[in-house]
């Protein structure tokens, strides 16, 4: 067997391959259904770490479960890997994060498997840094988490955010971030905060609906999801975001309705989720 010097493959003293660069050492990989199902979630999530697909998957074997993300980064560029700005001492401890390359999308629309996707986050092309993905990772965290409990009831079905904006008028869903939604805020003894008229716009961090089958017939309900990690409480002015701005701004929405026009649904609550 050749050594990593003899075959060209970037490793480490312990001849490990780059975790970050792809370091192909010419295996032939056919793709499988487990495989579709891999590209179609990190899709649908953008962002997933290896311990997520191993709770969205379920696979018998979770080393080789680790060793074929691997393969698919390395051998094939359908996923990438996300160089988080982790502790170099504990690198090698953290669980690696993927996502779909422009290779995966292209693979899966030539397959006319696109899914729908869970995160409006996901709708770009382009591997980027991500300046928040702490929080990112929060609100996919939660939306797995919702995802699952769903699965586990028999009447219940997860609605992800494309089915939701399936139904909403042309200008939202085409529009550059769909989940922004015009808000007016009034002065209000409720929130001190408000102290004059303002116009501004609410941006959930996630949106997502749970399907109900009840005596034979389809119930639905919505929710805004909120993931708070580092908002102060309040602020002295509107400028400038804070949990009671967002309080009040959550509550004209749900006092007005306007998520009805807008996105095109008949009910919605906020679940706030506090992540440390």
């Amino acid at each position: 067997m050749l050594s990593p010097a003899e075959t060209g493959v970037p490793s480490d003293i312990l001849a490990r391959r780059n975790r970050f660069r792809r370091c192909p050492n010419g295996k032939q990989l056919r793709l499988t259904e487990r495989d579709l199902a891999i590209l179609q979630l990190l899709f649908r999530y953008r962002y997933l770490r290896t311990d997520q697909l191993v709770q969205l998957l379920q696979p018998q074997s979770v080393k080789r479960l680790v060793e074929r993300l691997g393969d698919l980064f390395h051998e094939t560029g359908l996923i990438s890997r996300v160089n988080s700005t982790s502790d170099p001492f504990k690198a090698f401890c953290t669980p690696l994060i993927y996502e779909i390359s422009s290779k995966g999308i292209t693979h899966l629309e030539s397959l006319k498997a696109l899914p729908n996707r869970a995160v409006t986050f996901s709708r770009r092309r382009r591997p980027a840094f991500n300046p928040q993905l702490h929080h990112t990772m929060a609100v996919i965290d939660a939306l797995i988490r919702i995802e699952c409990e769903t699965r586990s009831e028999l009447n219940q079905r997860f609605v992800p955010i494309d089915e939701i904006l399936a139904r909403a008028p042309d200008k939202v869903w085409q529009a550059r971030n769909p989940l922004s939604i015009p808000i007016t805020l009034l002065p209000s003894n409720n929130h001190p905060v408000v102290k004059r008229r303002t116009e501004t716009h609410l941006i959930p961090d996630a949106l997502y609906g749970i399907e109900y089958l009840i005596d034979g017939k389809k119930r639905y309900r919505f929710w805004a999801l909120e993931c708070e990690r580092t908002t102060p409480t309040s602020r002295s002015s509107t400028s400038a975001s804070s949990r009671a701005l967002k309080k009040a701004t959550y509550d004209a929405l749900l006092s007005t309705r306007a998520y009805r026009q807008h996105w095109g649904i008949p009910n919605l609550k906020l679940k706030m989720i506090e992540v440390r």
